[in-house]
């Protein structure tokens, strides 16, 4: 299953016209690829990178909740991980999606509405339409005209989609990484991750993230940690959290993520990838989705940023979306901008081209409240 579009309206601050496209519009060169992108049917691409930008307050964060919930729906069939965002919304939520699966391309809508008496959110006025897949289909694949809806007779309960009936299976189609989780819930995430994955790989983050740690190992709920000068020390699971520093935790919380998302093909959503990692660190974590080698199933990273710089990683402006809040949250792709093939999109974005710089005047009233 590969996501290719998704149409919310009534979600928080979001424009009715929100749209997120995880297919190319632009053209397609032998070296995008190699590296920009994932052949997931014959010539039906999808982007291995996502970015989102803009200026604090623009809404990036909602625009990846949104995202958010519906991988929860592809995932899990029902709104389970993503409930907090919708409990507070005061209005129904109608979100449309795009997906390829089993050689079909498939068409989902439905109604979302938090219901408080049970605490949980009921699908409702749901349609399922699906069109099977050509070669030849690749540059018209929403055209709603060309699928055939389908008359699913619903015998699930109303707070599970009927997408069921396709999907089947409950897996994580989506991974959403938050770096304001709960920092016991990340030492949890790694307890788990010991027991359950390849220690030596956990290690090699460990070293990535704090190079005076050789290796952790555990045994009987206890971990033994080496230094690079050989010395051990053993600790339990909250001596061991109050040892690392939040970025190491965070770190390798996110990096297990990460490692789930390379090891099933879910995408993973990214939100503020900057927060607690060296530049280097973040240019390593993007350009592993680039290499086919380790992205061997056509995962999708999305990520937000403040840094512009990081936009430079791809050659590409069909996979990145410019964020702006003014009367509602919109995103505007920077393809639209015409930027000549040989542009600096850091240097453009410095200069303000996309129309999201910091007010200047805001800057100097700053500073004359200071000089005060």
């Amino acid at each position: 299953m590969k996501l290719l579009k998704i149409k919310i309206k009534n979600y928080k601050l979001l424009g009715d016209d929100f749209n997120f496209d995880f297919a190319p519009i632009g053209q397609k060169s032998l070296e995008d690829k190699e590296y920009e992108l994932n052949e997931i049917a014959p010539n039906l691409y999808t982007f291995t990178t996502i970015a989102i930008v803009g200026k604090n307050a623009s809404g990036k964060t909602t625009a990846t909740e949104a995202l958010a919930i519906a991988y929860d729906i592809l995932s899990n069939f029902k709104i389970k991980n993503t409930l907090n965002n919708i409990k507070n919304n005061k209005d129904e939520i109608t979100i449309e999606l795009y997906f390829y699966h089993d050689n079909y391309l498939y068409y989902y809508k439905t109604n979302l509405k938090y219901t408080s008496l049970n605490d949980y959110v009921t699908f409702s006025q749901e349609e399922l339409a699906k069109r099977e897949y050509f070669k030849s289909y690749a540059n018209n694949l929403f055209d709603l005209s060309k699928y055939n809806f389908l008359n699913i007779n619903k015998s699930l309960p109303d707070d599970t989609s009927i997408i069921y009936n396709i999907l089947k299976e409950i897996i994580p189609r989506g991974i959403y990484y938050n770096s304001n989780y709960e920092m016991v819930n990340l030492l949890d995430k790694i307890y788990s991750f010991y027991k359950s994955y390849n220690a030596n790989i956990l290690n090699t983050i460990i070293t990535l993230l704090d190079e005076h740690i050789k290796e952790i190992t555990m045994k009987n709920n206890k971990f033994t940690i080496t230094y690079t000068n050989n010395l051990k020390e053993t600790k339990n699971k909250d001596e061991l959290f109050n040892m690392l520093s939040s970025g190491t935790i965070k770190g390798i919380y996110l990096y297990c993520d990460l490692l789930m998302s390379l090891y099933t093909g879910s995408d993973f959503i990214l939100d503020e990838i900057e927060i607690h990692f060296h530049k280097t660190l973040v240019e390593n974590i993007i350009n592993l989705f680039k290499d086919k080698q380790i992205n061997k199933y056509n995962s999708t990273i999305i990520f937000t940023t403040h840094y512009p710089e990081l936009l430079d990683l791809t050659s590409r402006t069909d996979n990145i979306y410019i964020c702006k809040y003014v009367e509602n949250i919109k995103l505007e792709k920077m393809y639209n901008y015409n930027l000549r093939n040989d542009a600096v999109k850091s240097k453009k974005f410095y200069e303000n081209h996309f129309g999201t710089a910091i007010n200047y005047e805001t800057l100097m009233n700053f500073k004359k409240e200071l000089l005060k």
